[in-house]
């Protein structure tokens, strides 16, 4: 692997730690100042180039309070790299172009300002006077296109240091700002290229044809690159179908979740989001019923009819829903033979100290928790339980649905349809990372390594000129003449072992090479607790029964009535727990021991300055019972009071 970027022709000046071994910040600025006489050379040699600035004083913005006044100078962060004046040649690494078309060794990669001049074999021309560097022995890849987040500003810089040099962000534009927006697409800029649909497009079945051409009108003065959808239903049908045709005049794709997959690609929907649209569109009506009442732990369990489920790919492919993006770590992330190596992949990451300058906390402690954590469509569970807690029926059946989900997405591929690996991050997964274990999940249900690689790319990339009018090639996921030179360098061949696609050494944005590696305060954390999806809610009590118990009674059991509970949460009587059994997600029942309600005292009602009297005469004695919930998220509920009766006032009321 390049440690430091020494090409065997020339000194590269874009040596910089790669993910593997930066990890902190002491040993980045050690290795900074040991190659700070190799920096003063540019690919052009001139360190005076790009508008005066050299890469000599670019480098040493990164000095720690170097890194405080650039982001206040620019609030995007610059990917450091300076242009070539020259034409930069790549050659003699292993090139995968993302078309799917086989790898050609000892290419020749030209690269003229922020695109692709030229590609091809070690015969391809050049201008004389480019700057050359070898590559032998590496292989060179698209920048991986993320085509699902939910982008903030906080996880550029992540997707950056994985490869990712163009995401397909979901979230409205608003989140991130127009400016911010625009400025991704430059290649001096430290975020990927940000492609959107601007603003929403809200969706009411009372909707006439003529509002919906006239809402769609206002929408594309924003000028989106895609259009992302309410969720299509059957209530929707007719104005979503209005929508997506004006939309696929506008020359623009659809992308949305579905109730119904089939009803929703015959309403124009390109691109499924997830895939229990499909696996409801495969149950009866009396599954679907029960499906809806929370009585099955998966709907993957229902992917199983395989003649079905080719009548409904093909009718999907057919009718233009061409894409589904499965978001598999998203449902399955504890199912995976993979779990134990993410799990640490995921620790190790967040324990980079300039990272955890600014990603929420609340959030990696739960993305690292879902590696422990079956998603769940049950009354019995709601919408997540640990492992540990199913029964062996149970856990079979969550691995099934895995099986099955991965064997549907597999039939998508080989029916012709396309795979858009998106990792649906922020709260879903770790960013960046997360597109990369989607992959390897892909590969897993038995996509091939090149399958999973353009799930990663080009297909995600087609999103944005699927429905031009006039046949368009992507700028980005391609390596190809006349598009972006976005490309990702690694160590290893990923056609091998998809794995293969975190030994990344070097990641290019537009011609130039990023500096990988985290830097301190790069965003704003943001306001509030962010949390992972889905996330543990707070307990909350409405009822316990009994509600009231004598003094002296013998150790009895409480029911506890409420909300959000899951099988570790734990009954506390005035602070301390006490033995408690899960019944569901409403209903706890806990022991309380005797030695709780031995006495009616003390009595706070009586006043000392009162002459005496019996306890009990102003009012009970009341015990608090709580539940509490574990991190990540859950927490302490409300209280709700435990009457404690004086024997003697006992005995009266009967």
């Amino acid at each position: 692997m390049l440690r430091h970027g020494k090409a065997q022709q020339t000194a590269a000046p874009w040596a910089v730690p790669t993910i593997e071994n930066h990890r902190n910040l002491g040993s980045f600025f050690e290795w900074a100042h040991a190659e700070y006489g190799e920096l003063e050379q540019g690919f052009s040699g001139n360190p005076k180039k790009e508008g005066g600035m050299g890469i000599r004083w670019r480098r040493w913005l990164l000095i720690p309070m170097g890194i405080l006044a650039f982001s206040v100078i620019h609030p995007f962060g610059w990917s450091q790299q300076g242009a070539a004046s020259k034409p930069l040649v790549l050659r003699g690494a292993t090139l995968i172009d993302g078309a799917g078309r086989p790898p050609i060794s000892d290419a020749v990669i030209v690269i003229e300002g922020e695109k692709v001049k030229a590609v091809g074999g070690k015969q391809t021309n050049y201008p004389s006077d480019s700057t050359l560097l070898d590559l032998s022995g590496k292989f060179v890849i698209p920048g991986f296109v993320d085509s699902h987040t939910h982008y903030q500003r906080w996880i550029g810089e992540l997707l950056l240091n994985y490869g990712i040099t163009t995401t397909l962000a979901l979230s409205a534009r608003d989140t991130y700002g127009e400016d911010y927006y625009r400025a991704s697409q430059r290649p001096d800029v430290r975020t990927p290229r940000i492609y959107d649909s601007g603003a929403s497009l809200p969706l009411a079945p009372s909707m006439t044809r003529r509002q919906i051409h006239e809402m769609v009108q206002e929408w594309l003065k924003k000028e989106p690159d895609f259009a992302k959808l309410p969720a299509y239903n059957d209530r929707v049908r007719q104005v979503y179908q209005w929508t997506t045709e004006e939309i696929h005049e506008a020359g623009l794709l659809t992308i949305g979740h579905a109730e119904d997959c089939r009803g929703a690609a015959g309403a124009g929907l390109d691109v499924v989001e997830h895939l229990w649209g499909c696996a409801a569109s495969l149950m009866t009506p009396a599954e679907l019923e029960n499906y809806h009442k929370g009585e099955y732990l998966h709907w993957g369990l229902f992917l199983k009819d395989k003649a079905r489920i080719d009548q409904l790919i093909q009718g999907a492919i057919q009718r233009g829903g061409n894409y589904i993006n499965p978001t598999l770590l998203y449902e399955f992330s504890s199912q995976t033979r993979l779990a134990p190596q993410f799990e640490r992949d995921t620790y190790n990451l967040y324990r980079d100290s300039a990272l955890r300058t600014y990603y929420p906390q609340n959030l990696s402690d739960g993305l690292l928790a879902k590696f422990r954590i079956a998603r769940s469509y049950s009354t019995q569970y709601g919408t997540m339980v640990l492992l540990a807690h199913l029964s062996d029926k149970e856990l079979q059946q969550s691995k099934e649905a895995y099986r099955l989900s991965g064997e549907f997405v597999k039939r998508w591929a080989e029916l012709g349809g396309k795979i858009a690996g998106g990792s649906d991050t922020p709260s879903i997964g770790t960013s960046g990372l997360g597109l990369h274990m989607e992959m390897a999940m892909l590969v897993e249900s038995g996509l091939t390594p090149m399958q999973a690689l353009q799930a990663g790319t080009l297909w995600g990339a087609e999103m944005l000129t699927a429905r031009r009018k006039q046949p368009a090639k992507p700028m980005v996921g391609l390596v190809a003449e006349g598009g972006y030179a976005d490309l990702v360098i690694l160590s290893a061949n990923p056609l091998e072992d998809i794995g293969n696609t975190r030994k990344i050494e070097r990641v290019m944005k537009g011609g130039r090479f990023v500096e990988l590696g985290y830097t301190p305060y790069y965003a704003s954390t943001p306001p509030g607790i962010v949390r992972s999806t889905p996330y543990i809610q707070e307990p909350e009590i409405s009822a316990i029964l009994p509600h009231r118990v004598t003094e002296g009674s013998p150790e009895f059991e409480l029911v506890v009535d409420g909300e959000g509970f899951l099988p570790d949460s734990v009954v506390r009587v005035d602070g301390v727990a006490v033995p408690t059994t899960f019944v569901d997600i409403r209903t706890l029942r806990a022991k309380i021991p005797a030695r709780v309600v031995a006495q009616a005292i003390p009595d706070r009602f009586v006043l000392s300055t009162n002459p005496e009297q019996r306890v009990g005469v102003y009012g009970d004695r009341t015990v608090k019972i709580t539940v509490f919930t574990g991190p990540p998220d859950g927490g302490l509920s409300n209280s709700v009071s435990l009457k404690v009766m004086a024997k003697w006032l006992s005995n009266e009321k009967k």
